[in-house]
């Protein structure tokens, strides 16, 4: 069996762009340990999935932003996080780099820039 080059939990709002990108990685030789949609929900799963990296959505469904759920991540869990947002006004960059993210990918993205962005943030 080949062992995979990291756990990565993905926050995404949109189902298809979460199923896109989890066929990807997993196709890459990544393990996706979860999708989500919602910032509660991830922090109710996050410390039984203990992931390598987390792919965030800077808007998700429910009461949480991304930046929100990721600064109570944070708190608690020592884990790489690439935000990936359609998103590029200067307010919500500002507020995203309050949280210290590894990266910052635009959308629309290709997969091999998310790859090199993952190579580099968790060494495989």
């Amino acid at each position: 069996m080949i062992e995979s080059k990291g756990n990565i939990l993905i926050i995404e709002d949109e189902k298809l762009i979460a199923a896109d990108i989890k066929k990807n990685l997993e196709k890459n030789g990544y393990k996706v340990d979860g999708i989500v949609n919602r910032g509660e929900d991830a922090l109710k799963i996050i410390d039984s999935h203990k992931p390598d990296l987390i792919l965030m959505d800077v808007m998700l469904h429910g009461q949480l932003s991304g930046i929100e759920t990721a600064e109570r991540i944070l708190k608690t869990n020592k884990v790489p996080i690439i935000y990936l947002t359609a998103l590029t006004d200067d307010e919500t960059f500002l507020n995203a780099n309050i949280t210290k993210p590894s990266a910052y990918l635009v959308k629309p993205f290709k997969t091999d820039e998310l790859l090199k962005v993952i190579e580099k943030v968790i060494g495989h």
